[in-house]
C-alpha cells in the first residue's frame, strides 16, 4: 500500500516541479518565490503531494505510515518506531523548504507576468493529488487491491473497511479523521473571514523596521534555510560523515548525468518500443 501511495504523491510532486520549470525556466530554489499568486493550481498539487510525502492526514501517505508505525509497535520494535518517527520529522522539514521557496514569500519581478501551467500539465498533477486524497479518506479502496497481492503471495489479507482497518489493539477510521480535519479547517475559515479585518496590499507597499521595502530588499529567506537546526545537529557532521555525504552526492550526480545523457540521445519511439516489448513479455509470461 505504501508503494502505491508513494507513487501517487511523488508523481504529483515531480509534475508540479516540472510545471514550475516550464514557466520559470529554473529549478533553483534561491531564484523562485511567491508563485502561489501566479500558479495556484500547481501550488495546490504540490501542497497535496508534500502532505502525502510527510505522512500527514488527510492524504494517503498518513494511512500507510500509520500501518508501518503500528506494525513496529505490535512487533516490539520500539527503536525502529523511534527511527521511523524521526525520519518523518526530517521529511516534513525538507518538503516545507520546497513549498516555501517556490510558492511562498516574495514574488520576483521577472515573474510578475507569469501564467499558470497549461491544463495539460495541471489536470494530471491535480488528478494524482485527488487520488491521494480519496485513497487517504477511504483507504479501503487501495487495500482491496492490496488484498489481491497478499492472497497471490500466500498471506492472509488485512481485515479492513472503507475508512481504514480495525485491529484488536486499535484501528483507524479515516472517514472520521478527515471529517474532524475539515471541521477544524472550517471553524478556522469562519473565524478568519468574519473576525479578521483585512485588506490586500501589494508586496512592495509595506515596510519593515521603519524602512519601506523595495525590489532590492529580500524579505523571505531561501538560502541557508536551516541555520537553527544546524546549530543543534551541526556538531554531529564531522569527519567521515561529511566525506560520506560528499561521496554519495557525487555518485548520485554521476548516475543522473548518465540518465540525462541517455534521455537526450534516445528518442520517443525507442522508449515506446521498449515499453511495448516489456508489456508484451509480461502478458505472455
Amino acid at each position: 500500500m505504501h508503494v502505491f501511495n508513494y507513487a501517487t504523491y511523488q508523481a504529483a510532486l515531480f509534475l508540479a516541479i516540472t510545471a514550475v520549470y516550464h514557466r520559470t525556466g529554473t529549478t533553483d530554489l534561491d531564484r523562485l518565490g511567491g508563485l502561489i499568486v501566479r500558479m495556484p493550481w500547481t501550488y495546490l498539487a504540490l501542497l497535496m503531494g508534500i502532505i502525502g510525502l510527510a505522512g500527514l492526514p488527510p492524504m494517503n501517505g498518513f494511512v500507510s505510515k500509520w500501518l508501518l508505525y503500528k506494525s513496529t509497535l505490535m512487533s516490539d520494535m520500539p527503536l525502529l518506531l523511534i527511527a521511523a518517527s524521526i525520519s518523518t520529522l526530517g521529511t516534513i522539514l525538507s518538503v516545507y523548504k520546497l513549498i516555501h521557496n517556490i510558492f511562498l514569500g516574495q514574488l520576483r519581478r521577472e515573474h510578475y507576468d507569469l501564467k499558470e501551467a497549461p491544463w495539460t500539465m495541471t489536470v494530471p498533477m491535480l488528478s494524482l493529488g485527488f487520488i491521494g486524497f480519496i485513497t487517504g479518506m477511504m483507504p479501503g479502496l487501495a487495500l482491496d487491491f492490496v488484498d489481491t497481492a497478499q492472497i497471490s503471495l500466500g498471506y492472509t489479507p488485512l481485515a479492513h473497511h472503507l475508512g481504514g482497518v480495525q485491529l484488536a489493539s486499535g484501528g483507524l477510521n479515516m472517514l472520521w479523521v478527515t471529517g474532524i480535519f475539515f471541521y477544524g479547517v472550517g471553524i478556522g475559515a469562519i473565524i478568519f473571514f468574519l473576525g479578521n479585518r483585512r485588506f490586500i496590499t501589494h508586496q512592495w507597499d509595506n515596510y519593515a523596521g521603519g524602512h519601506f521595502l523595495t525590489t532590492d530588499t529580500p524579505y523571505n529567506y531561501t538560502h541557508n534555510f536551516y541555520p537553527g537546526v544546524m546549530r543543534v545537529i551541526g556538531s554531529w557532521f564531522r569527519g567521515w560523515i561529511v566525506s560520506l555525504e560528499q561521496e554519495i552526492t557525487s555518485f548520485i550526480w554521476m548516475l543522473a548525468s548518465i540518465a540525462h545523457g541517455m534521455y537526450r540521445v534516445s528518442s520517443t519511439p525507442l522508449y515506446l518500443l521498449m515499453i511495448t516489448v516489456f508489456a508484451l513479455s509480461w502478458i505472455l509470461n
